[in-house]
């Protein structure tokens, strides 16, 4: 699992356990979201990756602190975790209530001022699939700058519920004598199969409310925490290594056009940006320079990667905001990457 490239071969500085590719993936992910939102009015999988690895980078840690007899010490985990996530959360619901201010009208005032709040407390998926939001609407003029905190606020109620389970596992380890990661796959493994199951079910009928849904897309984090606990099994030669890296690349990129995701998300289609992400991890350093690795590991997408937080934080707000300002239905080429 740990990186084994000199920091000098990758072009970046590694820290212990640091996977460049997957930060690679990550801004990968981040620029899907963000094209297909400006450009496409599609929604592109991208934000399923987000999910998987997140959890992927989280189970990474938390299976190391178990298997090392260490504490978890959750309230400390918690603190460090909000205190990175909120100070940026804060400055963007700020600017945006400017920007209301300044460009929105009057009636629509109180509704985005009860979304921040919302989204300051990460309970807006709950409050778009309340009010039956149409994620999907092609007049992205009218939506609410504060539409996408919906799959921040599931990752804040997840990074909370996870350490918890992680907990349970180590309960259960102990009491019945098995090893840490048994114990580990039985945990996720159900939430894994009940929530994909609850997941189909709710897409096919009702799958505006099941968008937004934190019980639908659990198993996505689940799957990221299954994959840490597969890696160490798969045993792949480098030439399949490599054939693996580039097939997920190519499937992450095409799944917005490929699939009906507007009428199938979240349930087992979403399967789809899942495997992909996981294949390129699955790949991970090949050592070669035909692999997808070397790109994913290329410094500017790493720097992106950096970013992508932010660069997700602020990108739907400003979008929106110019459509309004401009009066205007969609962006074109010029107005989209002046946004971005």
């Amino acid at each position: 699992i740990l990186v084994t490239r000199k920091p000098a071969e990758a072009g970046v500085t590694v820290k212990p356990g640091f996977r460049p590719e997957v930060q690679g993936l990550r801004a990968l992910a981040v620029l899907m979201v963000v094209t297909y939102h400006i450009w496409f009015g599609r929604v592109s999988g991208g934000v399923d990756i987000f999910l998987l690895v997140s959890a992927f980078l989280l189970t990474l840690s938390f299976v190391r602190k178990l298997e090392a007899g260490r504490t978890l010490d959750l309230g400390r985990y918690w603190l460090h975790m909000f205190k990175r996530l909120l100070p940026a959360v804060v400055v963007v619901l700020l600017g945006i209530l400017a920007a209301t201010a300044l460009f929105v009208s009057r009636s629509r005032w109180s509704a985005i001022l009860a979304q921040v709040w919302s989204s300051l407390f990460y309970f807006q998926n709950w409050a778009l699939a309340a009010n039956s939001v149409a994620y999907y609407a092609t007049d992205q003029s009218i939506a609410s700058p504060l539409q996408h905190f919906w799959s921040l606020s599931v990752q804040g109620q997840v990074f909370i519920l996870w350490p918890l389970l992680f907990a349970l596992a180590a309960v259960i380890a102990k009491a019945a004598k098995v090893r840490v990661r048994r114990a580990v796959l039985l945990v996720f493994g159900t939430v894994f199969a009940l929530s994909l199951t609850f997941s189909i079910y709710e897409t096919y009928t009702n799958q505006v409310h099941a968008y937004f849904d934190t019980r639908t897309r659990l198993w996505e984090f689940a799957f990221g925490t299954l994959l840490v606990l597969a890696l160490p099994y798969l045993k792949l030669s480098r030439p399949v290594r490599i054939a693996a890296g580039w097939i997920g690349l190519a499937a992450m990129l095409s799944g917005g056009f490929i699939l009906d995701v507007q009428g199938q998300f979240p349930g087992f289609v979403a399967l789809w940006p899942l495997m992909a992400a996981a294949l390129v991890i699955v790949a991970g350093q090949t050592d070669s320079p035909y692999g997808a690795d070397r790109f994913l590991t290329w410094k500017p997408l790493i720097r992106l990667g950096d970013m992508s937080y932010a660069l997700y934080l602020w990108h739907w707000p400003v979008l929106v905001i110019y459509l309004i300002w401009r009066g205007r239905e969609e962006v074109g080429p010029v107005g989209g990457t002046a946004i971005i």
